[in-house]
């Protein structure tokens, strides 16, 4: 609950015939008569009669991930957000949420959360510092297949798509060994759970990447610099960037809470492109 008036409800277990991804829903955006109202779904382990729901960190990024989400919904000020209007830019609504997932790499914050369920124990440092350093294994892999997957969308959203099912076939195999230097087996074809292509993504999957650079930007400017708990740049990022929500020009609040305008300098660090 945020100033008594936004609501966030969690639904983090999977019981039988639930929505099988993590994903958040606003129910209701925030307007004159009352906050905003929303949903976070996730598929975390269940407790067992001997055992508590116990996470892999991969779980633990999830989780950050969208309740980034959550936060972009509920942080959200003014009734201009409740218009049609007032819609997020695509290529930028990823960028809350993989902003909190910074916060799953830092040693302070790991040391607070990875706890033994039994005796309280923390991470020891060697097998902590040994996860952040694999942080970016084979980033280069997975920056190809986000590549390959943004081009699929484009290209089946774009002036000349393909009309038919063999002419699918015939882009996925010729782009995924060109893009991701992996061949695509004899008939396998991921547009067929490409899920994304058929809700709010589509011709806009790129924005998971370029959302990406303007999260690294933000953390790596502000909260690695001055503080990742530091109380007024993180008040600084929810009234600049989180509280205008969808209304005006998202660069000028990225500018404003940056101090400058956004590059991809610390995004390319990050993937080890720059020293």
């Amino acid at each position: 609950r945020i100033d008594n008036t936004n609501l966030h409800k969690l639904s983090l277990s999977p019981p039988s015939g639930k929505y099988g991804h993590a994903a958040i829903f606003h129910l209701v955006k925030h307007n004159i008569s009352q906050g905003a109202v929303d949903c976070m779904l996730c598929n975390l382990p269940p407790s067992t009669e001997d055992k508590p729901s116990l996470l892999r960190h991969s779980n633990v990024v999830t989780f950050f991930h969208e309740f980034g989400h959550i936060m972009h919904g509920l942080c959200s000020e003014g009734i201009g957000n409740s218009t049609r209007l007032a819609k997020c830019p695509r290529d930028f609504v990823e960028a809350p949420s993989q902003m909190l997932e910074n916060w799953c790499w830092q040693k302070s914050i790991l040391e607070r959360l990875a706890k033994h369920y039994q005796t309280g124990a923390s991470l020891p440092d060697d097998m902590l510092q040994s996860m952040i350093r694999a942080k970016y294994v084979n980033v280069a892999f997975g920056s190809l297949r986000q590549i390959y997957l943004s081009r699929l969308d484009m290209e089946i959203h774009g002036p000349s798509p393909p009309k038919l099912a063999e002419e699918l076939q015939q882009l996925v195999d010729r782009l995924r060994p060109s893009i991701t230097l992996v061949q695509n087996p004899p008939g396998n074809n991921m547009l067929r759970t490409f899920g994304h292509l058929m809700n709010q993504y589509s011709a806009s999957y790129y924005g998971y990447m370029w959302a990406e650079v303007l999260s690294a930007d933000m953390f790596a400017t502000r909260f690695e610099k001055e503080g990742v708990m530091n109380p007024k740049v993180g008040m600084d990022y929810r009234k600049m960037v989180l509280a205008p929500g969808g209304t005006h020009d998202i660069t000028d609040h990225l500018t404003r809470f940056l101090g400058r305008k956004p590059n991809n300098q610390a995004f390319l660090k990050s993937r080890g492109i720059l020293k």
